[in-house]
């Protein structure tokens, strides 16, 4: 089973790291442009829905995980997302909760699913 999940866990550990380090760390002046950030949570939030459905749909353990990866991936991938901009507002000084953060993650998870289904979907490929 870990063999599926390990590129999830990877990716989750990054995106908290990332999400967590203090704003004042981070120079991106050659990325800078309107909705930089945003399109960042989406991008990163995508792909841990994506990674996660992957991973809980191919793991053969539990019938249960694998029957519902779609559902488990998009809770748990919005509901961390969540949590860090918690994090973000009450731990970390220079970082900030914003909603805009939060809308922009919950949309990357749903076209995480959406992704997931158009691939897997379109291809027959049965796990």
């Amino acid at each position: 089973m870990l063999r599926f999940i390990l590129p999830s866990l990877v990716w989750t550990s990054f995106v908290v790291v990332v999400s967590l380090v203090p704003s004042s760390n981070v120079n991106l002046r050659e990325f800078q442009f309107e909705g930089v950030d945003k399109l960042a949570h989406f991008v990163m939030y995508l792909l841990q829905s994506l990674f996660w459905s992957i991973g809980l749909r191919r793991q053969n353990i539990s019938h249960f995980l694998r029957n519902h990866a779609l559902k488990i991936s998009l809770f748990g991938s919005f509901s961390i997302s969540f949590i860090v901009e918690l994090i973000q507002e009450f731990v970390i000084v220079s970082r900030n909760f914003e909603v805009l953060d939060l809308i922009a993650n919950g949309i990357g998870c749903i076209f995480g699913i959406v992704l997931f289904k158009l691939i897997y979907q379109e291809y027959k490929i049965e796990f």
